[in-house]
């Protein structure tokens, strides 16, 4: 058999397993449609991927931040597996009550299920609340590397096409796009490796089997710090708050390369507008409180406030970069 067809089969599995065996619960006898009152009873937020991870960390902050505004607990429910399609899937067959939320991140809300073959949803079945976070992309070198800085790293691509090895954090992520962005505007092809998690790509690169890797700073923020890595650039508009004396790619004569990672809440297609309207409104005043915004900072998100209308245009122009990507064949399913 293919092996493409065994995946495409295998991820088909995984997406409808959990569904089955937890529309129960996602669809309670009592649940009615959001009153006034909402939030009248404790409102569940998944988090497409497994605890511990920056998506998890930053979920949490404001979960607990929102409870504490709306007077309701923000309660977790983590959820991975197929580049957060499982925990994304869930969310958008919930009940639209404003009770099921998702508070994800760019690949489940608008890469993973563009390179999924017949994926069961798309970005037409979610509701957009609200942007958290942008989170900074980083590229990382090992600290006994040569290349002190990113022209450095580009001399040396260009002098030794097809021989850099570079690393990121699992297909169709803002890592492995940036990779694919750098690619283009030097005109140079790497050696590109992609791992299940920037955990595992670090790790080789700490251990010298990379030459680089493409991450979100929060997977490497502390290892940079530490003086185990060194970050050439940043993947982000402006300087990030957590590395203030590393440029960013427009700096470095990259603008192109653009992509970064985000989080955001997300409801099923069909929330009250009014349910989505106290969510807004309770976002607004967490992002604006400096405690919260130190602790998103500390794990190296970057915390950003969208009005609904430029949310709405932020996610469709991510998801048109994504299907130009896919539609030139090169972001594929794995």
């Amino acid at each position: 058999m293919n092996p493409r067809t065994t995946r495409r089969r295998t991820l088909a599995a995984a997406l409808a397993a959990p569904i089955a065996l937890s529309l129960s619960s996602l669809r309670p006898a009592w649940a009615q449609p959001a009153q006034d009152g909402y939030p009248a009873r404790p409102v569940k937020v998944i988090v497409p991927f497994v605890p511990g991870g920056n998506a998890d960390s930053t979920a949490r902050i404001f979960a607990e931040a929102y409870g504490q505004r709306l007077g309701q607990p923000f309660v977790i429910d983590n959820r991975g597996g197929a580049g957060g399609m499982i925990g994304a899937l869930q969310m958008v067959r919930s009940e639209p009550d404003g009770y099921n939320l998702m508070m994800g991140t760019t690949a489940p809300i608008v890469s993973s299920w563009q390179m999924a073959d017949k994926a069961p949803y798309g970005i037409k079945d979610m509701k957009p609340v609200a942007l958290l976070t942008l989170v900074p992309g980083v590229l990382v070198v090992n600290a006994a590397s040569p290349w002190r800085t990113y022209q450095e790293f580009v001399a040396h691509a260009k002098a030794h096409d097809g021989d850099v090895r570079i690393g990121h954090p699992g297909n169709g992520t803002a890592g492995h796009v940036n990779i694919l962005q750098i690619q283009k505007a030097l005109g140079t092809t790497f050696v590109v490796a992609g791992y299940k998690g920037a955990g595992p790509a670090v790790q080789d690169l700490l251990g010298k089997q990379l030459d680089a890797v493409a991450t979100d700073l929060p997977s490497a923020l502390q290892l940079v710090k530490g003086g185990k890595l060194r970050a050439l650039a940043v993947v982000f508009p402006q300087r990030a708050p957590a590395l203030p004396d590393v440029p960013t790619m427009a700096e470095a004569r990259q603008p192109e390369v653009d992509i970064a990672p985000f989080t955001a809440v997300m409801a099923p297609r069909g929330t009250p507008q009014a349910v989505v309207d106290k969510l807004v409104a309770a976002n607004d005043a967490v992002l604006a409180d400096a405690a919260t915004r130190k602790r998103v900072e500390d794990i190296g998100g970057v915390p950003t406030r969208m009005a609904p209308a430029d949310f709405d245009r932020f996610l469709a122009r991510q998801v048109a970069t994504y299907a130009a990507l896919v539609e030139s064949g090169l972001l594929t399913a794995e």
